[in-house]
């Protein structure tokens, strides 16, 4: 007589099925008595570090990788090298909304610096721009040209960058 996830066995005691049991939103899998990890997925939106499924951008200060997402969890470009804000400079960690673009804009700040495709992403002016890796930048977030490019071309105003640590 079967009661449950347990049977009767034989000599009349109580004992557990031999069922393979799947320990759901766990991770883990049991069969034949044996616990396996299932394989890991990313961590976050779309395989980046990123954890908001609504940004248009991503960009992981640690690894100097960035990618462009869809707004839907999907990315569509990267991840690319990048280079970013040094010490005292730092670029800044957390959610952001582009301000507004220019495409040939110069640094009033930084003696006319030259910053191509500048998409601006907080009030205090930084922005993805065209720009060299070898070096730090004053908080920007700099990009080869095809990238800066493709990031000047696929962000709007109003669209959600997160930037991680």
């Amino acid at each position: 007589m079967a009661q449950g996830r347990h049977r009767r066995q034989r000599d009349g005691r109580v004992g557990r099925a031999a069922l393979s049991v799947a320990a759901v939103g766990m991770g883990v899998v049991q069969c034949s008595g044996v616990a396996a990890a299932a394989p890991a997925t990313a961590p976050g939106v779309g395989g980046t570090p990123c954890t908001t499924p609504t940004i248009k951008a991503c960009v992981d200060l640690s690894e100097n990788r960035a990618w462009l997402l869809d707004g839907q969890g999907r990315v569509v470009h990267g991840p690319v090298a990048n280079s970013h804000g040094g010490k005292g400079h730092e670029t800044p960690v957390g959610d952001f909304v582009v301000q507004r673009k220019d495409r040939y804009h110069v640094s009033q700040e930084f003696e006319g610096a030259k910053m191509p495709y500048a998409v601006f992403f907080d009030g205090n002016g930084r922005a993805f721009h065209q720009g060299t890796l070898d070096r730090q930048s004053a908080g920007c977030v700099r990009l080869e040209e095809a990238d800066a490019k493709r990031f000047f071309e696929h962000l709007n105003p109003n669209d959600r960058v997160q930037i991680v640590p």
